[in-house]
């Protein structure tokens, strides 16, 4: 396989534009004693890093609650202090990457599986703040499937009622395994592919209402702060109680 230098130049601003978000989280956001809900994903890991970073220096005392093995081996690994939602139910701010971002701030996510988490700790936080790099935002709402979480057993039932709604339902297979993508919970995981546009509050309600279906990665309302990074910079594009006052 050959790589252009244009691919490898990309790839890095995208990195650098992951780290700039996720750095000025850890810095601007974070306080000590905070309970910090950590999403999943690649920007995370940084936000995860610079979080340890700052720890390490003795600038901060966390908790950390991660919405997914993977993300609990990540904070295993660089030492940072762990718990779950059964000890800690409420956090002080929960972050997380999103796969896209619409112009009107709603996210599409569970690109890496943890949706059902995912959505359970956004709203059991005070906070909740997204971080993405440049190409993420701002993205068409139908430029993602949605992700739903699905009961193995309801796989074949789910897929008429969805159609309805005018969606098609794929399993979703990953590389380096035999079979659907399944998730932490033991759940199957698929993606709904819409054609046209919809109405990401109807379509969250009317996918989580089939029976069988655990959860979807629509979240039409629920970030407060949204950071965005650049290769040089980032931009915080939108936060919550200046959306209220205006």
């Amino acid at each position: 396989m050959s790589f252009k230098v244009s691919d490898v130049v990309m790839a890095e601003k995208i990195n650098n534009s992951k780290i700039n978000a996720a750095v000025r989280t850890a810095k601007e956001f974070i306080y000590d004693d905070f309970t910090v809900g950590i999403g999943t994903g690649s920007t995370v890991k940084f936000f995860i890093k610079a979080l340890s970073e700052l720890v390490d220096k003795d600038e901060l005392d966390i908790l950390c609650i991660p919405s997914s093995f993977e993300s609990q081996i990540e904070l295993a690994r660089v030492g940072l202090p762990t718990g779950s939602l059964i000890e800690e139910s409420e956090l002080d701010i929960y972050v997380d990457g999103a796969d896209i971002i619409t112009k009107d701030f709603v996210l599409v996510k569970g690109g890496g599986g943890a949706l059902t988490m995912e959505k359970i700790m956004a709203r059991a936080s005070q906070e909740f703040i997204v971080i993405a790099d440049y190409t993420k935002f701002p993205k068409e709402l139908n430029s993602f499937p949605v992700p739903i979480e699905v009961l193995p057993q309801a796989i074949n039932t789910i897929i008429k009622p969805i159609f309805d709604f005018g969606g098609e339902f794929r399993l979703r297979y990953g590389a380096g395994k035999i079979g659907p993508v399944v998730s932490d919970n033991g759940n199957i995981i698929g993606d709904v592919h819409f054609k046209d546009t919809y109405d990401p509050f109807v379509m969250e309600r009317q996918l989580t209402l089939i029976p069988g279906v655990i959860e979807n990665g629509i979240f039409p309302d629920d970030v407060d702060r949204i950071i965005i990074g650049h290769p040089t910079s980032s931009d915080v594009v939108f936060t919550r109680s200046e959306k209220e006052e205006s």
